[in-house]
């Protein structure tokens, strides 16, 4: 069973269809990369994923979860406050602007959402938090808050906090874009291991080489439709659909 599955995704901003007849599923353990230029609804799936938006038709599961369905009129009627409480438990997100609590420290960064929301034993989430912080690079940063630390400690600082929470797969909505080269590999790093340890990914990137190397499946997203899929390797060095290969003209392939 697929750890999510969206089918016929559809979504409007004021009435500018933005997803149109969407489906995608992420079995346990595969990594995901969707590219395609801005606008193409690559953001907005992520954030229907997520339950940050509403759509207005189609249907979405976590595993044996179901969180929407389309009633009799094809419209998506959401699930109880508990299911989408349960489903939000499985999955985390990192977003692109790191969204850290400014006045918290890394620490309480990491641990507070474990500790509050899920009612976990402090002192273990402490312990699992310093793991985390030292897999990051991060050792010697716990009592420092957001602006003392660089973009990319940020952004890794971020990753920990989600995996804190012991969710079955992990979102990433562009996560180096508000990075500079030399940070944008070092949060590029940690995602790769990540991967390499069969962590189930969904990541929206423009990093083409690093989606071509990390990725198992690759999904090209263009003007709200999903214009092709497949593996990696092949949508980047042999793409098949003409909007794909002009799209990636401009990838030099390093």
């Amino acid at each position: 069973m697929s750890i999510v599955s969206l089918e016929h995704i559809k979504k409007s901003f004021d009435a500018t269809p933005v997803l149109k007849d969407i489906s995608l599923s992420v079995d346990e353990g595969e990594v995901v990369a969707i590219i395609g230029p801005s606008g193409g609804g690559k953001s907005t799936l992520l954030r229907c994923a997520t339950l940050l938006e509403t759509f207005e038709s189609g249907s979405l599961a976590y595993g044996d979860l179901v969180v929407a369905h389309n009633n009799e009129q094809q419209h998506a009627v959401y699930g109880s406050r508990q299911t989408l409480s349960e489903a939000r438990s499985r999955f985390g997100l990192v977003f692109q602007n790191f969204n850290l609590f400014p006045h918290y420290s890394v620490m309480r960064n990491i641990t507070d959402a474990p500790i509050k929301v899920q009612k976990r034993n402090a002192d273990e989430v402490k312990k699992q938090a310093k793991r985390l912080i030292a897999r990051m690079g991060l050792e010697g940063k716990e009592t420092m808050v957001p602006c003392e630390l660089s973009g990319g400690q940020q952004q890794r600082v971020a990753i920990a906090r989600a995996l804190c929470m012991n969710p079955k797969m992990l979102f990433f909505d562009e996560p180096t874009s508000a990075l500079d080269p030399e940070l944008t590999q070092e949060v590029l790093k940690v995602i790769r291991s990540l991967a390499e340890d069969h962590m189930t990914m969904v990541i929206v990137t423009h990093e083409m080489a690093f989606a071509r190397d990390v990725a198992d499946r690759i999904i090209f997203m263009d003007g709200g439709v999903i214009v092709e899929e497949g593996p990696a390797h092949d949508l980047i060095e042999h793409p098949q659909h003409e909007r794909t290969k002009a799209f990636l003209s401009r990838y030099d392939g390093e």
